[in-house]
């Protein structure tokens, strides 16, 4: 099963977003994430994850913004996913990552693709 959870004018908080700083600010970037990962998930219909899912992530960038490194899109958001159940867990078992996609969007058409497909297990 393959599902697709499209967030528009939205990106995971970076890790250096969560780690500079004052431990709050970082807290309260995970929180908005979460919700937002667990709002745009319930409407896309994603079931709660019985085994391992691959995770596929595009980021649509604003014109002249640069994306970051390919890793630092999964913290959060592989937190918020476990945290609304699209995920079993957040650990090599349960977690297959694909590379991030990065393309270029608009003013008004920029935010986060995220794909969900069960990988049967060997």
């Amino acid at each position: 099963m393959r599902w697709v959870v499209d967030i528009p004018r939205w990106h995971p908080a970076r890790v250096n977003q969560l780690l500079g700083g004052h431990w709050a600010r970082g807290h309260k970037l995970k929180s908005r994430d979460r919700f937002m990962v667990l709002a745009y998930a319930r409407d896309a219909k994603v079931p709660p994850a019985t085994g391992r899912r691959r995770v596929r992530l595009k980021i649509v960038l604003l014109p002249g913004q640069r994306g970051g490194d390919p890793d630092c899109y999964f913290k959060s958001l592989l937190d918020a996913l476990t945290g609304c159940g699209a995920l079993a867990d957040d650990n090599r078992q349960h977690v297959e990552l694909a590379p991030v996609e990065y393309e270029r969007g608009t003013r008004d058409d920029w935010g986060t693709v995220i794909t969900l497909e069960d990988v049967p297990c060997p």
